[in-house]
Parts: C-alpha cells; sequence; structure tokens
C-alpha cells in the first residue's frame, strides 16, 4: 500500500461471502461486515443496518451496499447532502426491489459526492470517502463510498450511479470492479436524478464474475454470457486515450496490455483520435447541467415542498450550491448546446463510433479508466499535469464520458498498481447493447491479468 492509513482487509468475492456463511452462518458474516462497516478512518458508510436476514434466491444472505442518492425503505436518501438528511423514501427504487426480490440483503447507504455533482466524495457532510491505498487521496466518485466500501470488504458489492464515470472512476481508483450498463438495461426510477440522457445505476464488485450475478438479477435476465470467439480479441486503442498525462498510469496500463497480447488474449488496434479530451466540457457538462436543471425544478416542489431557488442555499458543497445556482440563470448558450447535441449531435457520435468499429473490424474500445493517479486531497479542484494547472474534474473523465454520451456498456477492471503502488483500471468499452459480450471479454481478460499483474483473486 502507499503513504497514509490504509484500515481494510481486502474486498470479498460474493465466493468468499458465501463460504463465511457456511463457516460462520449468516449472523457472523453480518457481525464482521457491520464491525467494518462501522469502523473509523473511512467514511464509506452514511447509514448501515445489518440486522435482516434476506431471502431465498440467487443472491440469498450477500449483503450489498447502495449509494446514498438511491431510495432504500428505511432509509433516509440523502444524496450526500444535508439539505436532503430528513428525506425519507416509502419505497426502495426498482433496483434494489430486484436485488431483495434476489435474497440479497440491503445493509448500509454509501457515502458520494454530494448530489452526484463531482469525482472526488470530498462530502463536507458526511465525511470525505478515503481512499483505500492511501488515506491523502480520494476514492473517486460520486460513488466513492461504494468503491471504498467493495474495496475494504464492508460489502462484497454495491450499487452506484454513473453520469460521467462516477461507477468506474471509484472502481479504478480503489481497485476494484465497476460496469456501467448500456442506457436502459437496469430498472431506473427511485433515484436522485441528474441526467436523464447520461444515468444509469451500475454495479461495483470484487471481480468482474461478481458483477455478472448482479447483473443477472437487476437485468431480469438469465442469458448465459456468450462464448469468446477462437480468436484473441480484437480491441481498439483510441489515440487520445493516452494523452501522456501520468507515467506511472500509462506505464501500468502498457503492461497490462504486453501481458494479454502475449498470452494470445487480445489483438491491440490503433484507432484514430475520438476527441476524448474536450468531450466532457463541449458535450458533456452542457447535456448534465441543463438536464439537471430541469429535473430539479420539477422535484424540488414535487417531492421536498419548496422551489429549486429556496433548495439551493441549503447544499453543503460551495462548489455545488454554485453549480446549482447556475440552473436558476438563463443560459442560452448551455441551452443551445444542450439542444444541438440531442437534435444532431449524439447520432453524430454515435456514427463515428460505429465507423471505427466497421474500419477497423474490432470488437470493443479499450483505454486507461482514468488516465491520472487518484487525485490527492489537496487537488480536489485543480492539479498539476505535465507542469500544467488542468481542473482535476475533466481530466478524471477524460476517457469515461463517452460511453455516458451515447449509451453504450463499459467495465473497469483491476490491471494492477502502479510503481507508486495505486491501483490502474483498465476500461473495456462495447458497442450499444453488447453488455454480455463487454462482461465476457472482461472476465477472460481479468483471468489473465490474475496470472500477470497484482490482481484480487
Amino acid at each position: 500500500m502507499n503513504n497514509g492509513e490504509q484500515s481494510t482487509d481486502g474486498p470479498m468475492t460474493l465466493t468468499q461471502t458465501r463460504q463465511v456463511i457456511v463457516t460462520e452462518g449468516l449472523s457472523g458474516l453480518m457481525q464482521r461486515l457491520e464491525a467494518r462497516a462501522l469502523a473509523p478512518g473511512h467514511n464509506a458508510v452514511i447509514a448501515c443496518d445489518f440486522s435482516d436476514a434476506g431471502s431465498t434466491g440467487p443472491l440469498a444472505g450477500i449483503p450489498i451496499g447502495v449509494k446514498d442518492n438511491i431510495d432504500v425503505a428505511g432509509f433516509a436518501t440523502t444524496g450526500g447532502s444535508p439539505a436532503l438528511k430528513e428525506y425519507r423514501p416509502g419505497s426502495d427504487a426498482p433496483a434494489v426491489t430486484a436485488l431483495r426480490e434476489a435474497g440479497a440483503i440491503v445493509a448500509c447507504k454509501l457515502n458520494m459526492h454530494e448530489l452526484a455533482f463531482g469525482i472526488t466524495s470530498d462530502n463536507g457532510c458526511f465525511g470525505r470517502v478515503f481512499n483505500p491505498f492511501d488515506s491523502n487521496r480520494t476514492a473517486g466518485g460520486s460513488s466513492g463510498g461504494s468503491g471504498a466500501a467493495v474495496a475494504r470488504g464492508i460489502v462484497p458489492a454495491a450499487l452506484g450511479t454513473d453520469t460521467g464515470g462516477s461507477v468506474r472512476i471509484p472502481a479504478s481508483f480503489c481497485g476494484v470492479a465497476g460496469f456501467r450498463p448500456s442506457t436502459g438495461r437496469y430498472p431506473g426510477g427511485g433515484v436522485l436524478p441528474l441526467s436523464q440522457t447520461r444515468d444509469t445505476v451500475g454495479v461495483l464488485a470484487a471481480t468482474v464474475a461478481d458483477i455478472c450475478e448482479v447483473d443477472a438479477v437487476l437485468s431480469r435476465s438469465q442469458v448465459p454470457l456468450p462464448d469468446l470467439p477462437d480468436r484473441p480479441l480484437r480491441l481498439g486503442l483510441p489515440a487520445d486515450a493516452l494523452p501522456g498525462f501520468c507515467a506511472p498510469v500509462e506505464e501500468a496500463f502498457r503492461a497490462a496490455l504486453f501481458d494479454l497480447a502475449a498470452g494470445a488474449i487480445i489483438d491491440l488496434i490503433d484507432l484514430p483520435e475520438l476527441g476524448l479530451g474536450a468531450m466532457e466540457a463541449e458535450l458533456g457538462f452542457p447535456v448534465a447541467l441543463t438536464e439537471a436543471a430541469e429535473t430539479w425544478r420539477r422535484l424540488c416542489p414535487d417531492k421536498l415542498g419548496c422551489e429549486l431557488a429556496e433548495f439551493v442555499p441549503r447544499l453543503g458543497d460551495p462548489a455545488v450550491r454554485e453549480a446549482f445556482h447556475s440552473m436558476l440563470q438563463d443560459d442560452d448558450e448551455l441551452v443551445r448546446r444542450y439542444e444541438a447535441f440531442r437534435h444532431k449531435g449524439r447520432s453524430d457520435l454515435q456514427r463515428r463510433v460505429q465507423a471505427c468499429y466497421d474500419r477497423f473490424d474490432i470488437d470493443a474500445m479499450v483505454m486507461p479508466t482514468a488516465v491520472v493517479q487518484p487525485p490527492r486531497w489537496e487537488e480536489a479542484e485543480m492539479m498539476q499535469v505535465k507542469g500544467i494547472e488542468r481542473p482535476t474534474f475533466f481530466t478524471v473523465v477524460h476517457n469515461t464520458t463517452l460511453a455516458t454520451l451515447i449509451g453504450v456498456p463499459s467495465l473497469s477492471l483491476p490491471a494492477g498498481v502502479d510503481r507508486d503502488g495505486l491501483p490502474v483500471g483498465l476500461m473495456i468499452e462495447g458497442s450499444a447493447g453488447a453488455d454480455l459480450s463487454v462482461l465476457a471479454w472482461g472476465t477472460a481478460i481479468e483471468e489473465k491479468l490474475r496470472e500477470t499483474r497484482a490482481v484480487p483473486a
């Protein structure tokens, strides 16, 4: 591990969790996990209840954590904000209902960046979520509590939400697996919204195999993973996915690709640039902010009994408050860019990506999940990248934005640690609807990397 205290026994797979239930009983498992949840020094958990016995089903007895912007009956849905500390939904979100029906135990609500408006999970109300590898660094966000809770063995799996990379970034920074499905694969509703175009519930777990189990429940599909082709997977690497921002990350990522190619698991295909560096600022941010404004203007009176202008001053994080305050203003340029994306820009981007698949005959794209190491706390707003000050948010989401704009499945899995002992994520991205193929490819890649890199067994 790196600098700073690290207080985790490591992630638990679903198989290991079931073994503990056999040897120690469900009560023994719950006592063990509750102790981890209540241990000081991580701030991954906002509230917990490990007393539920669960029921029968494919996830019987498996404790699962839920990001605190997803409704769970019996818990508040705070969104990590002091403004919503008293907001208690009367029912589960449909995704949570699916987990309960499969026998899972919804054991805790997990910390996050306030209202999902950021990637550090530096939460002023519930405490910053510390990176399990280095407490001087962020666990990522906005689902930082979900990534840290899985990495620390508090729960074997967790739900997060992914709008700009908010499942995959904490998975990468915490050394676990994280999956953003195709838009619409998992049931919607019961989630504090950000962007109807970009939002989806996602899954974090110790391994891709575990994500497959949870995915089958959430998608209500028992279809097996497809067989892999009898050849190496053809993975396209966009030219701008390795922007030269962080040598340790790129070295570790390249080493993982070398191992996969040497083992005849992949053939690496060089792709042209896709414009990844400007994608969030030019496309993603206008979409998210415009749709968030529309949604919160409606949600405040409908669910909170106040107007948006009354809600904004109650927010805790000054940067989040500023973002919400901007929603009160009429920004014609932002709306123009949003409408241009909605009417033409999204389909143009989808066609451009599909053209790469057709021209280069690739199965999927591959990139490092994050192009930099987990930012230090003092880098929450701006960070030094090759001697240049860059906005931390736009730097971290450099590679994760694309999938959110075109609605495709994207999987981050551990690719080992870099020379500084920090985890690096390898991201596999497929075509819309190719979720099972992405999970199958990820499973094969994960199995190979276990043999060659320092990744969880």
